[in-house]
């Protein structure tokens, strides 16, 4: 045999033996188990043997125990988390601050000087009323315990809390009240509360208790009491011609359940943030947030972007034009809420006497279509009316109606000898148009430039030139349409808001002598029956007649269609999804979103189950 193969079975007999020597081992290595298995009763290891496991296992072995060992306590920290969820509930924990974005600079944080949204937000958080609106649109008491209405309706006795006091200390009192409404009353103060509490009388009683003496009944009276109260012991050396000029405006010292900290302004000397902290001495229902930080933008676009950029957790008022591109947004919350407020067009049949004709009023009204305006101008932010909506009444169900139906305003038209007929117009185009007895059916519209307002504006436009109106569309910068266009009454029809307040007294509105300004009857609308209504309806606290007065009223309404009512339009109050507790539905003014500011939290503990 050559040397090669002689090489080759030594190999491949020590190999073998190699092999059969492992066998041997792994054969003793369960012998081993079996009898060390065979020595224990129990099936499972002690904790004195399990020491020994890892000089038993293999590698592989080892790495699979440790992932198994890792499996195993993340299952059972989930199923004590899930555990924990299911024995406890959540509960508003006290903590935190919310962080709001606002539009415009404050300026007057005084009750009594408000002007901006900004002033009444600040204002309305600072100070307190005798009585308020709870996140319910109801009167409740604030700093008052109490009220009583005489027989007449003319004396109005309210009783004061007595554990009330001001930011810096002081005791509040009956005084502070007396003191506030004599301000309100004084020219020189220049209040824009004036006009509201001119012609009473307020007389105190004692240190918790004063009277209201009223010229004449008032049943929306209540709801003027919910105006902030000024201290009078810091007030009361200060002139009334120079309460505009005071540092109370920047730091003011109330008694409401939050507090002035500090401002920071920017280089111009505006104020770009106002800080308030948690009264720890307020009287009321205190709230979970420790602090409140508001910002303040000059338009809607630095607001929006702050939002996006969580900078703040929510802004006070988002326009329907950027709903859209806050979409991809999914840390928000969109609170849309109803508001005693709604959009019409007024005739003034003065300006154009061709308005004074029922029946082409009538036929504007059925061209209107206000399906497409709320769509398209409001992205559905809206809902369809036929009547000036009143808060707390929902109109009668036989009211007269004008629903889209152009082919009708057409047929009315053409009834009454409106013919078509072909006209150039200023940029050389032929268009048609209807004409009768010479006189071309042309209106003019003015309306607020705003976004939605100047497209709901042109979809007016639009509609009416179909059934052959020409239709002059007049776009007015919202600073000068109040001393331009209102005050003037400078107008043929005007697309424009109305906000009725708390109280459904539309009085101011719709009343005669409320048809030049500063009335805000906008139609110039006159109506014996509807004045008489009107002025009985204000006269009695019997909330059951008065809801019959103003159901009578708006049917009159209906019927002499002195303008064309469009949507009542939705509010929309963006807050990042980590603030909870917001609980309303409505509001009547932007600083009612914070009603049930008590209630908003950002933190949470967990409590065991009963």
């Amino acid at each position: 045999m050559d040397l090669p193969s002689l090489r080759g079975k030594s190999v491949f007999n020590l190999f073998s033996r190699q092999t059969k020597k492992l066998k041997e081992i792994q054969r003793q290595r369960q012998l081993d188990k079996h009898l060390v298995s065979s020595l224990n009763a129990a099936k499972l290891p002690t904790l004195k043997q399990l020491k020994y496991l890892p000089k038993i296992l293999t590698p592989a072995e080892k790495k699979r125990a440790q992932w198994l060992l890792v499996l195993i306590i993340v299952c059972l920290t989930a199923l004590s988390f899930q555990l924990f969820s299911w024995l406890t509930v959540p509960l508003p924990k006290a903590g935190g601050e919310y962080v709001e974005g606002l539009i415009g600079s404050p300026a007057f944080i005084n009750p009594a000087l408000t002007q901006s949204d900004s002033d009444k937000d600040l204002s309305r958080l600072i100070f307190s009323g005798l009585l308020r609106y709870d996140k319910n649109r109801q009167l409740v008491p604030d700093l008052a315990t109490d009220y009583q209405v005489s027989d007449d309706q003319l004396t109005y006795t309210i009783n004061l809390k007595k554990d009330v006091k001001w930011h810096d200390g002081a005791d509040f009192k009956s005084d502070d009240v007396v003191f506030t409404v004599t301000s309100l009353q004084d020219p020189d103060f220049k209040s824009p509360l004036y006009r509201s509490f001119r012609g009473l009388r307020v007389e105190k009683i004692d240190d918790y208790s004063l009277k209201f003496i009223l010229p004449e009944p008032f049943a929306p009276f209540l709801g003027l009491l919910t105006f902030g109260i000024l201290p009078e012991h810091l007030w009361y050396n200060i002139p009334p011609a120079n309460a505009d000029l005071t540092e109370l405006n920047k730091k003011p010292i109330g008694t409401g359940p939050w507090k002035f900290e500090n401002f920071k302004k920017d280089k111009l000397g505006g104020i770009k943030s106002y800080t308030l902290a948690k009264n720890p001495n307020y009287y009321g229902d205190k709230s979970y947030l420790e602090r409140l930080i508001f910002k303040f933008y000059g338009d809607h676009v630095s607001a929006v972007e702050a939002l996006k950029n969580k900078e703040v957790q929510g802004i006070a008022y988002l326009p329907t034009e950027y709903r859209a591109e806050l979409k991809k947004y999914k840390n928000l919350n969109y609170r849309d809420l109803d508001q005693p407020q709604y959009t019409a067009i007024f005739f003034n049949q003065r300006k154009n006497e061709l308005l004074q004709a029922a029946y082409l009023r009538q036929a504007l009204a059925l061209a209107t279509n206000k399906q497409k305006i709320v769509s398209e101008a409001f992205g559905q932010a809206g809902r369809l009316i036929n009547e000036p909506s009143l808060p707390g009444i929902e109109p009668a169900t036989d009211l007269k109606k004008y629903d889209y139906d152009p082919q009708q305003a057409v047929a009315i038209l053409e009834k009454n000898g409106w013919s078509i007929t072909s006209t150039s117009t200023a940029d050389g185009l032929t268009r048609q148009v209807r004409q009768k007895k010479g006189y071309y059916l042309e209106i003019n519209l003015t309306a607020v430039d705003q976004p939605i307002s100047a497209k709901t504006a042109e979809i007016i436009k639009q509609s009416w030139e179909q059934i052959g109106a020409m239709v002059n569309l007049k776009i007015v910068d919202k600073s000068k349409i109040l001393s331009e266009v209102i005050k003037t009454r400078e107008y043929e029809t005007l697309l424009f808001s109305e906000n009725i307040g708390s109280d459904p007294d539309p009085f101011p509105f719709w009343h005669s002598s409320q048809r030049d300004y500063p009335g805000l009857n906008l139609a110039l609308f006159s109506h014996k029956e509807a004045d008489k209504l009107l002025e009985e309806a204000r006269q009695t606290n019997n909330w059951d007649q008065r809801k019959t007065d103003y159901l009578k009223f708006q049917k009159i309404i209906a019927d002499e269609l002195p303008a064309i009512f469009l949507y009542n339009p939705t509010y929309t109050y963006p807050q990042d999804k980590n603030i909870k507790g917001f609980d309303l539905t409505s509001i009547a003014a932007p600083a009612d979103r914070l009603a049930n500011l008590n209630e908003w939290y950002v933190k949470t503990k967990r409590i065991w189950k009963k």
